[in-house]
């Protein structure tokens, strides 16, 4: 998975759109665009900006996709086995399972994250009202 189509699969957990995406970093929409389809490879202070505005980090960008895909590519894109008849299989896509996995995975590290921003919050109010 090329790493525009990472930032695709985030933002679009995220609810955002590439019009909103574009705004908040200060970019055309068409500039936006390039990235996600990879016809332009971002440098890293851009990737970082993508990173800030869609809440996660830069390797959670890079990380994306690759969490789960090795129980998955042994799997070979087949369905899996359902255990009762060795020539039948179930109707499981594993592509769709690894992608709900995914969502799922990175879902957990957005509220992790919004979690500990709060945190933060609460302690730096703690403390400016304790001075």
């Amino acid at each position: 998975m090329e790493i525009g189509e990472k930032i695709r699969g985030i933002r679009d957990l995220k609810g955002l759109s590439q019009e909103n995406m574009a705004a908040m970093l200060g970019m055309s929409l068409r500039g936006y665009g390039d990235i996600e389809r990879g016809a332009t490879d971002p440098p890293y202070s851009r990737l970082k900006d993508i990173a800030a505005k869609l809440g996660v980090s830069v390797a959670d960008i890079e990380n994306y996709g690759n969490t789960v895909s090795n129980f998955f590519d042994q799997c070979n894109g087949n369905h899996i086995n359902a255990g009762t008849n060795p020539n039948q299989t179930n109707n499981y896509d594993t592509r769709e399972a690894q992608h709900q996995i995914e969502k799922l995975q990175l879902e957990l590290r957005l509220c992790q994250a919004e979690k500990e921003k709060a945190e933060i919050e609460v302690k730096y109010w703690r403390e400016k009202g304790g001075a």
